[in-house]
């Protein structure tokens, strides 16, 4: 291509054996600079919640330098879980993180500054400038525990610093990541923790043109900036691995800027006449994108074989053998967290009301698992059956408080007394009563970590689930308080599980619960996640990473 001028290698940072975790390395200058980062010889993990991308790059990563030195895990960048979660990951692939690069970012709201609606704005600053805050942040604790020193390598744009060269939610979240840069920078160079960002300019790529006349792009591309040519994401990505090495360590607090003249010359790129803002324009318009960018792109039109990120799942350090207690193991969620538990080699001791169900499971797991039919609403029952398990040996290391019930779909003024009480007994003081009965053996043992579930409408609410709402923020509030109860060798937290696709959530959201993970796909992530929770997590609320993401739902199966 004519507009085209590719970089030089004539210096090339030595990265061997340094990990890298970068998220929204998927697409674009991301994925530039994952291919250079591994060309270079570091061990890189990529966090994103396209998957379709992921797969992509995965497969292309495998066929060019194998997967050995490579690691994916679908990361939501506005929830910080996920965030710890990706960092809990690389670390434990690979044994450390050396560098954190927080590039995942989105157009975020479209149109003028009185168009934006105030939750377009929140989103354009969650995924832009709050990741960029919980990367920089849990990157550094990481950073200053491993005593390893680092590199933080932010992303922040040309909009930053011109008004003209972008949205004002975009513009903003930018300019917050340039200060946020300079201030982490001040903060974290005594723990020998460096911070810089990099401002790309006009870029070409599939998040621009969206496989929309790409040839037309780069020549506009090209009439934009003094250089006369187009920039495209292989010219960013040697400055990440500048950043990344040893040749950067007397640089912190800087925002290296690449954009082929651009700010130089002070051109406003959406004024109307300006050749590559139009471009983006009309291809964004062209793309269908309304009034918000989520930013995720289809390079093409394949459906790619995901089955290559299972690839990635395997060899992780598994850790001590655990006895896990599952409430409400007989089916959905609680019978995949059965499952995958008992094939990474744990012991389970399962609960729930089915005695057909519960006999069911021990004859599919006979030997040391333990399975009992159990009213967990019934404070006799448990208390009975919890000395029975404890007089046996079995104290849980981890316990997984999922049983649960959900309220017919009715407005609050519908819903009659017996059945609001039927889900708060189930839901909160089934918790409780597994609790009280079973973690004075887990402080005697100095162990154990409670996992509480929660809900989406655990921490905002829906009409119709009035009754379900109340329990889940009862469970929320709950495990605030034992939190402070606990002793610190000990943990409880709340999880959202995600938005999976339910015989729950088929009653509330119809035909839509389909567009949603089932729970074999959830398992696959809710495990590794769940068994990575420590005591230092204490009081906090989690959430599954990956699958919180909302897609839309049907009208609700009531009247």
């Amino acid at each position: 291509m004519k507009f085209v001028r590719m970089p030089s290698e004539s210096r090339v940072s030595n990265l061997i054996d340094r990990v890298v975790v970068i998220t929204g390395g998927a697409n674009g200058i991301g994925a530039a600079v994952v291919r250079l980062m591994l060309q270079r010889g570091a061990n890189v993990v990529v966090g994103d919640i396209d998957k379709a991308a992921a797969a992509r790059l995965t497969t292309e990563v495998r066929d060019r330098w194998g997967l050995d030195r490579f690691g994916f895990e679908v990361c939501d960048v506005r929830e910080e879980s996920d965030i710890v979660h990706l960092l809990k990951y690389a670390q434990a692939k690979f044994g450390a993180v050396h560098c954190m690069i927080n590039n995942a970012g989105t157009g975020g709201a479209f149109g003028s500054l009185l168009e934006t609606s105030a939750v377009d704005w929140d989103n354009t600053q969650a995924i832009n400038l709050r990741s960029a805050f919980l990367g920089t942040k849990h990157a550094a604790k990481m950073m200053i525990e491993q005593a390893t020193g680092g590199s933080i390598i932010n992303v922040t744009s040309v909009a930053a610093h011109q008004g003209g060269a972008g949205g004002a939610a975009y513009s903003a979240s930018k300019a917050g990541i340039d200060s946020l840069t300079r201030v982490a920078a001040t903060q974290l160079g005594k723990h020998n923790i460096r911070v810089n960002a990099v401002c790309p300019g006009a870029i070409v790529s599939s998040l621009t043109h969206r496989n929309i006349d790409p040839d037309g792009m780069m020549e506009a591309a090209a009439a934009t900036q003094p250089l006369g040519f187009a920039g495209v994401p292989d010219h960013i990505a040697p400055a990440f691995a500048f950043l990344a090495s040893d040749d950067s360590q007397f640089m912190s607090g800087s925002v290296m800027v690449l954009d082929g003249g651009y700010t130089a010359e002070g051109q406003n790129l959406y004024s109307g006449s300006h050749p590559f803002g139009n471009a983006i324009v009309d291809r964004a318009t062209r793309a269908g994108v309304g009034s918000f960018d989520s930013g995720i792109r289809n390079a093409t039109n394949d459906r790619p074989d995901e089955s290559v990120l299972e690839q990635l799942r395997a060899e992780l350090p598994s850790g001590p053998k655990r006895c896990v207690l599952i409430t409400g193991v007989s089916r959905g969620l609680g019978r995949e967290l059965c499952l995958h538990m008992i094939d990474a080699g744990h012991t389970v001791v399962g609960v729930a009301r089915s005695q057909e169900a519960i006999e069911a499971l021990r004859n599919e797991f006979p030997g040391t698992h333990r399975f009992d039919s159990l009213d967990v609403s019934n404070s006799e029952q448990v208390k009975a059956w919890a000395d029975d398990v404890t007089a046996s040996g079995l104290v849980p290391d981890l316990i997984l408080n999922n049983a649960a019930v959900v309220n017919e779909l009715k407005q609050v003024w519908r819903i009659e007394p017996d059945e609001f009480q039927k889900v708060m007994q189930v839901n909160v003081l089934g918790s409780f009563y597994v609790l009280r009965y079973l973690l004075p053996a887990m402080i005697r043992q100095k162990k154990g970590i409670i996992v509480n579930f929660s809900s989406g409408w655990g921490r905002t609410a829906a009409a119709k689930v009035s009754p379900y709402c109340a329990s889940k923020w009862a469970v929320e509030g709950m495990t605030q308080a034992i939190a402070e109860e606990l002793p610190p060798t000990m943990g409880v937290v709340t999880l959202h599980p995600g938005i999976i696709q339910t015989d729950t959530l088929t009653a509330s959201f119809g035909e839509s619960a389909s567009l949603y993970p089932t729970p074999q796909e959830w398992a696959k992530v809710a495990v590794p996640y769940v068994l990575g929770i420590e005591p230092s997590d204490n009081g906090k609320q989690l959430s599954v990473p990956g699958m919180t993401t909302f897609r839309g739902m049907g009208k609700l199966n009531a009247t």
